[in-house]
């Protein structure tokens, strides 16, 4: 199978590309050794209910561009709940299909999603619970790598296409 129409519109012209400034959340996701990495951030409406924003910045190949763009335009206006119940096949199925090679890349969108909003979460419990008195405080025990989000599991997929 090669790339479809839709997937190749979404790796030509990319949705919702860019880093938010002061974003809510914040996630990573990739092994910079098999060549995708992307990072996600979220901007959540102002009652805090549903995703008003999500921008990404991918390094990789057609099919990471593609399904993390196209990640993007399925997350905003969803819950929380409802952006965490998001699967690789509704990301494949919006692009109407993908190469088998390429199947894991609808993962890495997802992933560093999912890291964002969980960025976003554990903020919000320490800001409630007055382990923190400010985002900035937050962002600052963050950036000292006492909270870290860096979680990786790799099918194996990365590997196969090397040979």
């Amino acid at each position: 199978m090669v790339y479809t129409e839709r997937a190749l519109e979404h790796f030509r012209n990319p949705r919702n590309v860019g880093r938010l400034e002061k974003p809510d959340g914040c996630g990573s996701f990739g092994d910079p050794s098999c060549g995708d990495y992307i990072e996600v951030s979220i901007r959540m409406d102002e009652k805090g209910e549903r995703l008003s924003e999500v921008k990404f910045l991918v390094h990789g190949c057609a099919g990471a561009i593609a399904t993390s763009s196209v990640m993007t335009e399925l997350a905003v206006g969803k819950t929380l709940n409802e952006a965490l119940a998001l699967t690789d096949d509704d990301v494949i199925q919006a692009l109407g299909g993908l190469p088998g090679r390429k199947r894991h890349c609808s993962l890495l969108g997802l992933q560093a999603l999912q890291q964002a909003i969980g960025d976003y979460l554990f903020k919000k419990l320490l800001l409630r619970e007055g382990v923190v008195k400010t985002e900035e405080e937050y962002q600052q025990i963050k950036a000292q790598h006492q909270i870290v989000f860096q979680p990786h599991s790799c099918d194996g997929s990365c590997e196969e296409e090397k040979s």
